[in-house]
């Protein structure tokens, strides 16, 4: 039972006026969510899943992080993010996937990021990857929506379809993956956003 990932479709323009200032105001937030996790972690090696255009690779420090590997299922987010990180040279690797058919070594990363796509996948698959994918000692941060608020509806078509298709996770259930998958809660927030809405962020041990 596979259907096109609606993401596939979003207009890079369309995808960062819903989620900048203008917007639902993430961006921001997201980014900084980001940064904390990695320098809490800093990873010799790094995936970042669901990159779209970027955000948040500037915190990347090519001195510490000798290889950034992200990935998307939209290839304009993917050409937009390599223009504004080419200062990362051969550091950054981007790859255009679904993430069910992504491959990469077993033990391979030392972080793993997932921020605000987890609504859009099935949990227990994507969790058993993370942790197939990170080295012993690593960590995993993941960011997911929180029910509650009220934002505006998006004023684009296509993120409205995006809309339609978020299922929103459980951070208990969530947390309950992970430790199944041999990863332990190392530590959790709940950041509050615009429009009354807010995120949780959990980072996962190895």
């Amino acid at each position: 039972m596979s259907t096109p990932n609606p993401w596939t479709v979003v207009p890079a323009a369309d995808y960062e006026a819903h989620m900048g200032p203008a917007g639902a105001d993430q961006l921001a937030a997201l980014s900084q969510l980001f940064q904390e996790a990695y320098l809490a972690a800093q990873p010799d090696r790094l995936l970042v899943v669901g990159c779209a255009t970027g955000n948040g690779l500037e915190h990347v420090d090519p001195s510490i992080t000798k290889r950034a590997v992200c990935v998307d299922v939209n290839l304009q987010y993917l050409g937009i993010a390599r223009q504004r990180f080419f200062h990362l040279g051969p550091t950054l690797e981007l790859y255009c996937s679904e993430l069910e058919k992504f491959r990469q070594a077993a033990g391979g990363f030392d972080m793993v990021h997932a921020a605000l796509v987890l609504e859009y996948l099935q949990p227990d698959v994507a969790v058993r990857r993370f942790a197939e994918w990170l080295a012993p000692g690593g960590s995993c941060s993941v960011v997911v929506q929180l029910p509650g608020g009220n934002a505006p509806a998006p004023a684009n078509r296509a993120m409205q379809i995006i809309e339609k298709a978020m299922h929103l996770v459980d951070p208990a259930e969530l947390a309950k993956l992970f430790e199944a998958h041999g990863m332990t809660k190392r530590r959790e927030k709940k950041v509050s956003l615009k429009h009354g809405k807010s995120v949780w962020a959990g980072v996962f041990g190895k």
